[in-house]
């Protein structure tokens, strides 16, 4: 691993740890009271974030330290439609981009738009592995049983 990528990494493990100072404490609560009122939507990672994440993920030479590394970047992190469809194109094999789907499902914004869902399912090579996909973004409750019935073609 080259110095850029571990201080890629560095700084994706940094933007995961919590703030638990003690001194930090009030300001967290504060926080998580004031997200309540308002519920705002999650925002997908800024694209400078999430290429520096792929350059470290493309550092990584087997599936399981890719997949490893999404792990730490949905613990604070959620991702759009075509950052995930990236990230799952960065990966081989089917069975390892259905593992990192189940990692990135909960932490996915999704439109009600179903060509972002088609961008996902497209990065499987087998109809069976896009529907073991779509059934993985189903129960993530991300898009209706309708829509994807109807509309994700494999």
């Amino acid at each position: 691993m080259n110095k850029k990528s571990a201080i890629a990494l560095v700084t994706l493990f940094t933007l995961a740890m919590p703030m638990m100072a003690s001194g930090q404490r009030h300001e967290v609560e504060h926080h998580q009271r004031k997200e309540m009122r308002y519920e705002r939507r999650p925002r997908a990672m800024h694209n400078k974030d999430f290429n520096m994440m792929c350059e470290v993920i493309d550092d990584a030479s087997f599936h399981e330290k890719k997949i490893g590394i999404i792990k730490v970047a949905c613990i604070s992190s959620y991702f759009n439609s075509k950052q995930c469809a990236k990230l799952l194109s960065m990966i081989s094999f089917d069975d390892a981009k259905l593992k990192a789907l189940k990692v990135l499902a909960p932490r996915l914004i999704i439109d009600t738009d179903v060509t972002e869902v088609t961008d996902i399912v497209k990065q499987f090579s087998f109809s069976s592995n896009k529907d073991k996909a779509l059934e993985i973004l189903r129960q993530s409750s991300y898009i209706s049983q309708r829509r994807s019935d109807n509309s994700c073609s494999h």
